[in-house]
């Protein structure tokens, strides 16, 4: 069998995320067991982590594997992704031979990788990620990059349709929300792609100049199309949110000032109210509220929103675990 890696939500159609996520359901009602037993993946953090590494630990102990994580600061040498590089610089070990060597060790390997860059351009491009791709032997799980973080997707949409029953045709707001310091789009790309591939009709609410990837936001129109859902955006966070079924809160970072975080932060001054309180939240259809954690409390959203009886926060948060499951039976129990 050839070797599967999960890199972008784009690799699953409209029908395999719906698998997916009916397998995530199914492992989740089912609790642990040995379908793994035996394997064992790494782990590769370049960043932070808490959901990400601490659910994939626990879902392969669930499924009767290993796991291991390396860290940058402390287990990974600096890398070179460049090919035919003169390695005269600061990296001691090249990303094929890293690769080929954890391939011997390991049986799937994840690796979250949000370096500094000098453009959006090189950012999306995801050089290291994609690097491990094409030179490991075993599939590669994108743990998040500036571009995409698929793994939080498919843990977003397990808990819209544990609350929605039938999502097609809902509406979704993914809304942006201030925050002092960049973040990172990966996760809001994901979302898009994904609710437009369910057929959800999503809103995206931002202010101007903090537009998303034009190939990735007309990649999730041409999935909704496929899937009867829609795509539209709007520059008002009232007008935005008003007809939502789910309300998707995230602060991402401006590509026209993504070498300029200086710039960004002085362009925001003037959001600070890009904010979701109560009152926003009653505006709504009801909407239920979701954020993929952390988040700074009332800055992006305020207390009685994320603790409030509309807020799945945690049940995202759980979601990780049985999406981990479905993901890692669909890559490497076949």
């Amino acid at each position: 069998m050839n070797k599967r890696d999960f890199l972008s939500i784009q690799a699953l159609g409209s029908r395999e995320l719906a698998d997916l996520l009916d397998l995530a359901a199914r492992m989740k009602r089912r609790g642990p067991g040995q379908v793994l037993a035996g394997k064992t993946l790494g782990l590769l953090f370049f960043e932070r982590s808490l959901r990400t590494r601490v659910s994939f630990h626990v879902a392969m102990e669930q499924l009767g594997g290993h796991c291991l994580s390396l860290f940058a600061d402390r287990d990974i040498y600096d890398l070179e992704a460049q090919d035919r590089a003169v390695m005269v610089g600061s990296a001691e070990e090249h990303v094929q031979d890293a690769a080929r060597t954890l391939s011997r060790y390991v049986d799937a390997l994840g690796i979250r990788h949000l370096p500094p860059a000098t453009s959006w351009a090189e950012a999306r491009a995801e050089a290291l990620v994609r690097a491990y791709a094409e030179y490991a032997s075993v599939p590669v799980i994108n743990l998040e990059t500036a571009l995409e973080h698929p793994c939080q997707a498919i843990a977003d949409m397990l808990t819209i349709r544990e609350r929605l029953i039938d999502v097609r045709g809902r509406n979704l707001t993914l809304a942006w929300g201030y925050d002092p310091e960049p973040k990172s789009l990966g996760v809001s790309h994901s979302v898009l792609l994904s609710a437009a591939a369910l057929g959800l009709n999503v809103t995206l609410a931002h202010p101007l100049g903090f537009e998303l990837d034009p190939q990735i936001v007309e990649a999730a129109r041409t999935r909704a199309t496929e899937s009867g859902g829609s795509v539209r955006v709007v520059n008002d966070l009232a007008e935005g949110v008003r007809e939502a079924h789910v309300l998707y809160a995230r602060s991402w970072r401006s590509l026209k000032f993504y070498a300029d975080p200086e710039r960004e932060s002085i362009v925001k001054r003037s959001l600070e109210g890009w904010r979701i309180d109560g009152e926003l939240l009653a505006s709504t259809k009801n909407a239920i509220f979701m954020h993929p954690l952390p988040v700074r409390r009332n800055v992006v959203a305020t207390d009685d929103v994320l603790d409030g009886p509309q807020s799945v926060i945690y049940d995202q948060a759980e979601n990780r675990l049985h999406a981990g499951k479905a993901l890692l039976v669909h890559l490497l129990g076949g």
